[in-house]
């Protein structure tokens, strides 16, 4: 990419909305009717039968908050999207879901998203379970191979948090000094990538009571790169990496 067409690309994801582009959201699901939210186009769940196996259901709807809470996110910064709740965090024993999951049902809920040729998999989780990584592995390259990119939350400077830590996978932290429109980038750093960690406001409620950390700055990096992608879908890995790079608040040199 030279570089006059770089900066025509970067000045118009900052006025895109992400119109069409397509965003699975690999969490807790999503509630379309919080007011942050709006419309949900399509979802589905995944979860663990009593006898072991995989199960999927349509009841994509989130009551754990998580999932809706990054939804916000990138509805506010990118309106335009197709959001997709791939719900994984689910027992379907009990009234009230959890934050926990297995690698089977993580494995059928990226599986879900490739097939479906999502165009950013947002995945605000991960495990440091190395016997995960050849599984996880084959499920980053069959989203390369189909133009899917993978934003996924790790904290800053490890090597063992999956997906994160896996070549063709964007990996980014959570950073208090990053403002809510911005993002900075370190080169040295295995997890590059650092964005706002907190939510949108609920009103009514104090903010340090809302969800934040290090899965909410991949929403506001997977919001950035909707917009983005909206003027080339799908969007290049080489290409997203690039775009971020160059419209971090810094060099990445600290």
């Amino acid at each position: 990419m030279n570089s006059s067409h770089a900066r025509l690309m970067v000045q118009h994801s900052a006025t895109a909305t992400g119109a069409g582009v397509r965003v699975a959201l690999i969490d807790s699901g999503i509630n379309p009717r919080h007011p942050h939210v709006g419309a949900v186009t399509g979802g589905i769940a995944f979860f663990l039968a009593e006898d072991g196996t995989v199960q999927h259901a349509d009841d994509y709807i989130d009551r754990r908050g998580h999932g809706t809470a990054l939804a916000g996110i990138v509805r506010a910064k990118a309106p335009g999207v197709k959001l997709y709740a791939v719900k994984i965090f689910r027992d379907p024993r009990t009234p009230n879901d959890t934050l926990v999951t297995s690698i089977a049902v993580l494995e059928a809920g990226l599986q879900w998203a490739i097939a479906q040729r999502m165009h950013i998999i947002n995945l605000s989780l991960g495990t440091e379970n190395p016997d995960h990584r050849d599984r996880l592995s084959a499920l980053v390259q069959q989203a390369q191979a189909q133009g899917s990119l993978l934003v996924a939350s790790s904290p800053p400077g490890r090597t063992d948090m999956l997906p994160a830590a896996l070549p063709g996978v964007i990996s980014v932290a959570g950073d208090e000094t990053c403002g809510w429109d911005d993002h900075r980038y370190i080169a040295r750093d295995p997890v590059p990538f650092r964005a706002h960690p907190w939510p949108r406001p609920i009103p009514g409620v104090p903010q340090e009571r809302n969800f934040h950390g290090h899965s909410c700055a991949s929403a506001h990096l997977t919001a950035a790169l909707a917009r983005f992608a909206q003027t080339a879908t799908p969007l290049p890995l080489h290409e997203a990496l690039e775009h971020l790079r160059q419209t971090a608040k810094d060099n990445g040199l600290d």
